[in-house]
């Protein structure tokens, strides 16, 4: 039994991938093993990302992204299923009890993306009569919202089956057949299934199939009905309390949820849990008391350590992750569908990704540690590592990920300029980089230098960046960087979608064009590229270039060539601090000690090729600048001393004998 694609898990995430690969042309197999049981079914369907109060920016953009999505998706798979899915922009109010409370969340939608209102205690009773006394106050989010998720399972469900997605319900997968980090199967109850590509999207069970810190957490919830004797609803809106949400839907049922317990799969609903959610519910909105009881359920939500989800690339070259969604599986489910199909079928990794990699829960280790550090000053070693508990000196670092892919050096080179083949040979090992731009015109033409340029490399170690260089308008850029993907592909790098954007038709300074640059990176962008693209350290064209979805700023130190150093450093602490994509500081370096002032501003990563290729001595700066590029990464993550406008004494004077 085989198929293009084959989805594992039958919840919202994996059908929605399912319908947006299918009505994209593919051959799309659903593996379910309890449709009843999956997590969208045991769901409040609220659409939330402001009143869930994220504090991780990527997750808040994800959110949001996908919010603004819902109006054109549901009103898409309505048309196509020929029933509702009931979504319903309501809005959220988020009720406060204490004022310290309403202290703290004044501060919290001040830099969010949708409109929010302070509502005082009079402003709030008037706006939803009924609310606790105690209530002194609350913040209105008019662009949250609902779904009914039961009808969206439904529909979702409908709409695969409709166009064509084939769908195997109470099928359970076993374990995932590898060789060589492909997926060649998944044994499952029913026999072995294969396909071109996979996706995981089994919600709290997927590390029963791979090892992923994915857990169960429980929720037990219960709907209550508006008394007939109440004409109209006496909720229309969303409440998001202490600990607590109700959910009015207009068939009159009001949803309240949830506990949040870390059980595992335990299952059943528990005396202490419904209380709880009652005594919650009614305390914040006291007329529930007297509603009649229509059922209890409980779920298992997806979670994960840092409560994000996992998306993106898996150890397996075949194998894409949609897992770990935790609370906002039905609020993600369209934007993970997009995404994940973008990655899939056109190898397009969106930005946001590289915030939810499986490899962010990975063992780091510190590669400045890998070799002993055993100096030597004539026959006598001077410093040595190798005694040293390393714990103390290791800082808790993630790996540097561009577009989905993950490198352990922050360092990337170049191949220009180097006197000999060899000399740039020893200076790239030296470097011990992962990552060697490429200019593609001097390549092709086989310009003085790089001759047998692309045989003199190790491209199974090497991921090769194909660079724009020469290129003095978007339109160039364009075409060079499809011959750099072609070139890439021939050197075996077939997934390689990275391109290095340069627009410069200043022959003087060298200076980037930023409005080419942006014109050719939207449309590279489109064309499935991971486009890096070299800047002016202006903020502003970072922050729009990462808009357009570039998988990298690359902001410029000093002009390209000149050894100047930072010139440009308050710019490039404004990109870091605003950037949600990695950062690459890119010309102008000339000596390790401004390597490492770029890594200790927070740079993600550093390209440097003339500092290395015109020193005296290529390997030794190429070893140099790795070195200085890990001791300011290191530095960054421990964090600098405070400076003081005074002298203080690094051996006090308290507690010291005096005579």
């Amino acid at each position: 039994m085989t198929s293009d694609i084959l989805i594992i898990g039958g919840g919202a995430i994996g059908l929605a991938i399912a319908v947006e690969l299918k009505l994209r042309g593919a051959n799309v197999t659903v593996l379910c093993r309890d449709f009843n049981a999956a997590a969208t079914h045991a769901a409040a369907g609220m659409l939330a990302p402001d009143a869930e109060n994220l504090t991780d920016e990527a997750m808040y953009a994800l959110c949001w992204r996908s919010l603004a999505l819902y109006p054109e998706w549901t009103h898409k798979l309505e048309e196509l299923a020929g029933l509702p899915t009931l979504y319903w922009p309501c809005g959220i109010l988020a009720p406060v009890y204490q004022q310290h409370e309403q202290q703290n969340t004044l501060l919290s939608p001040s830099a969010r993306e949708s409109p929010a209102y302070w509502l005082d205690k009079t402003a709030i009773q008037q706006y939803q009569p009924g609310l606790a006394a105690e209530v002194v106050g609350g913040w209105w989010y008019p662009e949250n919202g609902q779904v009914d998720n039961r009808a969206l399972a439904r529909v979702l469900w409908t709409v695969a089956e409709s166009v064509g997605v084939e769908i195997k319900n109470g099928v359970s997968v076993e374990a995932f057949l590898q060789q060589q980090g492909k997926v060649l199967g998944v044994q499952t109850s029913a026999g072995v299934f294969r396909a071109s590509h996979y996706v995981l999207a089994t919600g709290a069970w997927s590390n029963e199939l791979l090892p992923f810190p994915v857990r169960p957490v429980k929720g037990q919830m219960l709907r209550l009905r508006v008394p007939e004797s109440l004409p109209e609803l006496p909720l229309k809106r969303i409440l998001y309390g202490e600990n607590t949400y109700i959910v009015p839907r207009r068939d009159r049922t009001i949803i309240i949820g949830a506990t949040k317990e870390d059980v595992g799969f335990t299952p059943n609903n528990t005396p202490a849990g419904i209380q709880t959610l009652l005594q919650q519910a009614t305390r914040l909105y006291p007329q529930l008391q007297d509603y009649p009881i229509e059922e209890f359920w409980w779920g298992f939500r997806p979670g994960t350590p840092d409560e994000l989800p996992i998306l993106g690339t898996s150890p397996c070259a075949n194998l894409t992750l949609a897992v770990g969604h935790y609370r906002n599986g039905i609020l993600l489910a369209p934007i993970t569908a997009a995404i994940i199909a973008d990655l899939i079928t056109q190898e397009k990794s969106d930005p946001l990704l590289s915030h939810f990699h499986y490899s962010r829960f990975l063992p780091q280790s510190t590669p400045m540690f890998t070799h002993s550090a055993n100096f030597t000053n004539g026959h006598r070693s001077v410093a040595t590592l190798d005694n040293l508990d390393r714990n103390v000196i290791t800082t808790e670092d993630s790996p540097l990920i561009i577009a989905g892919k993950t490198f352990r050096s922050r360092l990337m080179t170049g191949t220009g300029k180097y006197r000999s083949i060899a000399e740039m040979q020893q200076s790239i090992i030296a470097s011990e980089c992962q990552i060697v731009t490429v200019a593609v015109r001097r390549v092709q033409t086989k310009a003085a230098g790089h001759e047998g340029l692309a045989e003199a490399l190790d491209w199974q170690k090497i991921w090769m960046l194909p660079n724009t260089a020469g290129c003095q308008t978007a339109e160039d850029a364009i075409r060079v960087a499809r011959l750099g993907r072609e070139m890439a592909k021939l050197l075996g790098q077939e997934d390689n979608n990275f391109v290095k954007l340069e627009v410069i038709p200043d022959p003087k300074y060298l200076l980037p064009d930023p409005i080419g640059t942006l014109q050719a990176a939207e449309q590279l962008v489109k064309e499935g590229f991971a486009v890096l693209p070299y800047i002016n350290a202006d903020p502003m064209l970072a922050k729009r270039l990462e808009e357009a979805g570039c998988a990298t700023v690359m902001p410029l130190a000093s002009p390209i060539g000149s050894g100047q150093g930072l010139k440009t450093t308050a710019n490039i602490q404004i990109i870091i601090e605003n950037s949600q994509i990695p950062v690459v500081v890119d010309a102008g370096i000339g000596a390790p000690s401004e390597a490492a002032q770029a890594m200790e501003l927070g740079a993600d990563a550093l390209l440097i090729n003339s500092a290395i290729a015109l020193a005296k001595n290529p390997a030794a700066m190429a070893r140099a600048m790795n070195l200085a590029a890990v001791a300011g990464r290191l530095a960054y993550l421990a964090g600098r001393m405070p400076i003081k406008d005074y002298a203080s004494a690094s051996s006090p004077l308290t507690g010291t004998i005096s005579s």
